[in-house]
């Protein structure tokens, strides 16, 4: 038997856990057996991005800002901009050892930026989590 409740739920901000229970219901001279198997879905916390505002910057000048996440079961995976875009000359990696995102470069244009960094988790025994952070990012000339 599949004791894995994610085969039967794709949410992954749900953590599963599957039990089984079996009962025998007697009634006068007849028994009947029953056996029952249900999943306990269990909300996971939202994922935290750190820093919740990012510092503002200058044109040409040299710009490194570690992001973090909390509250993920499993460690991160990956980050990603999946909407909008950083300033010119800035760009997002993820730091395998230190499992950070990190924005870092020359900014070479003057503007305020809006953008969304994604995060999704490994996945194990269970689905692994996502997240999203909306940052604004002001660089001044």
């Amino acid at each position: 038997m599949n004791t894995n409740c994610s085969d039967h739920f794709s949410r992954p901000s749900l953590a599963n856990k599957l039990h089984k229970n079996n009962f025998l219901l007697i009634l006068g001279s007849i028994a009947i057996f029953l056996s029952t198997t249900f999943c306990i879905l269990t909300p996971r916390p939202a994922l935290q991005f750190k820093p919740d505002t990012l510092p503002q910057i200058r044109v040409s000048q040299p710009y490194l800002v570690d992001i973090l996440v909390a509250g993920n079961v499993t460690p991160v995976g990956d980050y990603s901009v999946s909407d909008g875009a950083l300033p010119p000359g800035l760009t997002l990696v993820m730091d395998q050892n230190l499992r950070v995102g990190r924005i870092s470069g020359i900014p070479t244009q003057s503007g305020t930026y809006k953008f969304t960094v994604s995060v999704w988790c490994l996945g194990t025994n269970v689905n692994g989590q996502t997240g999203d952070k909306q940052y604004t990012l002001v660089v001044s000339p």
